[in-house]
């Protein structure tokens, strides 16, 4: 299973190829304001500590943007969402419990930009992210030369 989220714009495009396909991963992103997003604490070793969900001071600047995992893990993650009287309202609060029970989840900081669309100043820098990617492309491009 694999999830990015819908609205939102991420580099690179292929980020989700480095998300292994045997555990509960999540592809991380660095972000200026972490505290927007749901932050990601991580050991050295790439483990995930916790997920800070919209705190206000939080302890890194790398926030997920997708995630990948087999089809047993999210039947395991649903099974404790309802354990838990469905009392999740965002994925980290599930992550956090799913990893307070012994379950693991890798952290993979391969993610280079991130914005969410949902709100107008997300939307302005999505237009100069996307600007930003173009401007290799639209350089390497030849011009046409006049009859």
């Amino acid at each position: 299973v694999a999830v990015g989220l819908p609205d939102t714009i991420w580099f690179p495009e292929d980020g989700l190829d480095a998300l292994p396909q045997d555990c509960l991963s999540m592809l991380l992103f660095p972000v200026d304001r972490p505290e927007l997003f749901d932050a990601v604490v991580m050991a050295p070793d790439g483990r995930v500590e916790a997920v800070e969900v919209k705190q206000a001071a939080p302890r890194s600047r790398w926030i997920w943007g997708a995630f990948k995992m087999p089809g047993a893990v999210l039947a395991d993650l649903f099974l404790l969402w309802c354990e838990r009287d469905r009392c999740d309202e965002y994925l980290g609060t599930l992550l956090n419990a799913y990893i307070a029970a012994g379950g693991e989840v890798r952290g993979i900081p391969a993610g280079q930009g991130y914005v969410d669309v949902g709100t107008l100043d997300g939307y302005r820098q999505a237009l100069r992210l996307l600007d930003a990617a173009q401007m290799p492309v639209a350089a390497a491009r030849p011009t046409a030369a006049g009859p």
